[in-house]
């Protein structure tokens, strides 16, 4: 497997994490989105990372490559507790987990959004969007917070549900783009994941 990734990209740590998680061994190939390279803009239309190959098989969007990589015979798998689920979501709760890693990803996308007008030096009184955009946040903040149980999404496993919002989480630390904290499920959810393993390997920047 090659793995296109960018260091600081969240929707790329998602993926590394499950990858470590599995003992799935890869190709890492770091990706200059100012600049991809031609390897790069011809697997992946979307320019956006992360993008996964293997062999003839070609996957982009963070939770298509979770779904398939959860599918994928592992090495080695974390011994951690707990451990990671088996699946992107519960038959008997589809539709339920469907939609938290749909706010899951919008709210990511926000903050992303929110970050890059705000980098650019473009203030709320500037732009409806980033304004848009900074009203999203904490409603989806609350709407997860009420949803979100004292154990994670699903008790007794590392959801992908946790996984996303707990990465969604930290990033929202390292950039900034709107406050979160305040909100005691959700601190704990980061607070119980943090120094994992595969979360500590995965930090922005490595």
């Amino acid at each position: 497997m090659k793995l296109f990734y960018g260091p600081n990209s969240p929707y790329t740590r998602k993926v590394r994490v499950v990858l470590a998680e599995r003992g799935i061994a890869y190709e890492p190939e770091r990706v200059d989105l100012t600049d991809p390279s031609p390897a790069f803009r011809a697997a992946n239309p979307n320019l956006r990372i992360p993008c996964l190959v293997d062999g003839e098989r070609t996957l982009f969007e963070s939770n298509v490559i979770l779904e398939y990589l959860l599918q994928q015979p592992g090495g080695t798998a974390a011994s951690d507790e707990p451990p990671l689920a088996a699946a992107l979501t519960r038959p008997e709760h589809y539709w339920e987990d469907l939609q938290v890693l749909a706010t899951i990803e919008t709210l990511l996308d926000a903050g992303l959004n929110a970050f890059g007008l705000l980098r650019d030096g473009i203030q709320p009184e500037q732009s409806t969007t980033l304004r848009h955009e900074l009203r999203r946040i904490p409603s989806q903040l609350d709407w997860l917070e009420a949803r979100i149980g004292p154990e994670g999404f699903v008790p007794g496993v590392l959801s992908i549900q946790d996984l996303n919002l707990a990465i969604a989480l930290m990033w929202m630390d390292f950039r900034e783009p709107a406050p979160w904290r305040g909100r005691k499920r959700l601190e704990a959810l980061v607070a119980r994941y943090e120094n994992r393993p595969s979360f500590q390997a995965t930090r922005p920047g490595q």
